[in-house]
């Protein structure tokens, strides 16, 4: 097998909605901005979707290539600083509950499959086990950053497929459309110095924190 195949291959494993860490049961405050009447429709959804894309680059991106970074280099204190920093920037109880359950998930999963995870903190944060997964399965951090993008977009489609009126061909139009802002998004993460990391959206914020009491919902976050 090629180095480029596994590779490939490690990014489909990765990023596959099949991945048993439970993405499809979250919804990052989606759910809610849509109840809210703030989400309506496929030009509202795009704009959402584009702008949480600008919190991914800020944060979750550039974080997860330091720590990928941090392991390659057995760097402890940087795992432990980086974890810590992704973790302070879930705002909401709900967002870091999502980000807590997916981690841990995805740690069973790995010990499961045999790999070392001593090297994590405790408590590891998503991006902390995504990183390992993705040095384990043959990524390379900007594989690791792509995969956690789509992913992330695709589980926001079927969020918003789930509870508003919009087909799945409408899904697959907003998905070609976004391209370029996720494109744009790993650009500028692999970009950002340290001091220019973290971002808050206070859209997502309010609407995650509001999701925690409103009355009908499907998805816990």
């Amino acid at each position: 097998m090629t180095t480029e195949v596994r590779e490939l291959l490690g990014l489909l494993h990765l990023a596959s909605p099949a991945l048993p860490i439970g993405g499809f049961a979250y919804s990052a405050g989606l759910e809610s901005a849509i109840d809210l009447g703030w989400v309506g429709d496929e030009d509202g959804l795009e704009q959402w979707l584009a702008g949480a894309l600008q919190g991914l680059a800020h944060l979750d991106l550039p974080v997860l290539l330091r720590l990928y970074r941090a392991l390659e280099q057995g760097d402890n204190d940087a795992m432990a600083h980086w974890n810590d920093f992704v973790r302070a920037g879930r705002e909401t109880r709900e967002l870091l509950f999502e980000d807590e359950q997916q981690a841990r998930a995805l740690v069973r999963l790995l010990k499961g499959q045999g790999t070392e995870v001593s090297m994590l903190p405790a408590p590891p944060a998503l991006m902390s086990a995504w990183a390992l997964a993705a040095r384990s399965w043959g990524l390379s951090a900007e594989g690791a950053a792509l995969g956690f993008a789509w992913s992330w977009l695709e589980n926001q489609l079927t969020v918003a497929s789930k509870t508003l009126p919009l087909g799945q061909t409408s899904a697959q139009r907003l998905l070609l459309a976004l391209k370029p802002a996720l494109a744009g998004a790993l650009a500028l993460a692999g970009e950002l110095h340290d001091d220019q990391l973290g971002l808050s959206l206070p859209g997502q914020v309010q609407a995650s924190a509001l999701h925690e009491t409103q009355y009908s919902r499907l998805f816990r976050s």
